[in-house]
């Protein structure tokens, strides 16, 4: 069955697995904040009008020095892209035809960039049983036999992370084996605990650090995201992008929304809170659920089939995301967001029933 590649799109969902949309729905499979921003705190009409106008700053000079101050490193180590994925593939663009390593399972387009750039992919898989992490001598291992290697971190769809000191280890044996590191921390500002690569970048030179804003800043239709690496790795990216990527929309959107830090600190505790509480209910009621620090995770009905469980959901209005194109789970499991409590309280409501 040829389901949608990605979350948040609910009526393709529908139409391709033959159901009817439901009257009232909640989209589960979509990973943004679930937390809304008032209407005041966002810009004026006459803002966002004089922006649609503008031709945006190539360079997004404001942002990246905004962003330069924020995490500590110099202007000429940032990079500003059209959201996570144009820099995804022009890093694979950058990489051609190397022999790339991906930890998996994990966000799929990893995978399809490189190959689209006629890379080799080679896979280092961690599973439940192993609790979604990897042997540490085999990791290592598998960094010498590799050119470039991709790491989400926190992982999608799992949401679990590594130990800061197994990852700073893992950076040590890269450099030894001079092989290229991509951590993509798209969900970083959601992890309570986090801590961050990019205060490694001037120890490891082969360090690449990918971020999102469209994930924690509701800004998953302006796309932003960006890069932070050493200053040749950046200006080969750049050399690479085509102009005008970024908007000046999404440029001012997120220097308006950037210095919101109690609004991000309020959303990862809320979330914190909330995934704590479906996980007491999960363990009551016989389900799995992987031990995610963001605000998703992976689901499975200990003795029901996973697939009856995404159509059923579905008929309910409770819309997850399948695994059906995550390397190594084939369906196994059904990804979903953490979302405010009264969403939350409808979702373990069906599934409460469901495991009766």
């Amino acid at each position: 069955m040829n389901l949608p590649s990605h979350g948040a799109n609910p009526h393709q969902l529908y139409e391709r697995i033959g159901l009817p949309v439901p009257k009232m729905w909640i989209d589960f499979s979509v990973n943004t904040n679930p937390y809304s921003l008032p209407l005041s705190a966002w810009p004026t009409q006459a803002e966002f009008c004089r922006w649609a106008m503008e031709y945006p700053d190539p360079d997004a000079s404001e942002l990246v020095s905004y962003l330069a101050r924020s995490e500590r490193v110099s202007k000429e180590q940032l990079f500003i892209g059209n959201g996570a994925s144009q820099c995804i593939y022009l890093l694979a663009q950058l990489f051609s035809r190397k022999r790339i390593g991906i930890a998996e399972p994990t966000f799929s387009e990893y995978r399809r960039a490189c190959e689209a750039n006629g890379c080799s992919i080679f896979s280092i898989v961690s599973d439940e049983e192993s609790d979604w992490t990897y042997e540490q001598s085999k990791l290592l291992e598998f960094l010498e036999q590799v050119d470039v290697f991709f790491f989400c971190h926190p992982n999608n769809p799992t949401g679990t992370v590594m130990k800061k000191e197994q990852l700073y280890s893992l950076l040590e044996a890269a450099d030894q084996a001079n092989t290229f590191v991509v951590i993509d921390e798209a969900f970083y500002h959601f992890w309570l605990e986090a801590f961050t690569a990019i205060e490694w970048i001037d120890l490891f030179p082969r360090l690449i650090v990918i971020r999102s804003l469209t994930k924690m800043y509701h800004l998953a239709g302006a796309r932003i995201g960006y890069i932070v690496a050493n200053e040749e790795i950046i200006q080969k990216v750049k050399a690479l992008q085509p102009p005008w990527s970024v908007s000046q929309v999404a440029q001012r959107l997120a220097l308006h929304f950037l210095p919101m830090n109690e609004f991000v600190v309020h959303t990862k505790r809320m979330i914190a809170c909330e995934r704590e509480r479906i996980k007491a209910v999960f363990q009551e009621t016989g389900y799995y659920m992987s031990p995610s620090v963001v605000n998703f995770y992976l689901l499975r009905a200990s003795h029901l089939s996973t697939e009856k469980l995404l159509y059923d959901l579905l008929k309910e209005g409770m819309i997850p995301r399948h695994t059906m194109n995550f390397y190594s789970l084939d369906g196994k499991y059904l990804r979903l967001a953490v979302k405010t409590k009264e969403e939350n309280d409808q979702l373990l409501h069906v599934l409460t029933r469901w495991s009766r």
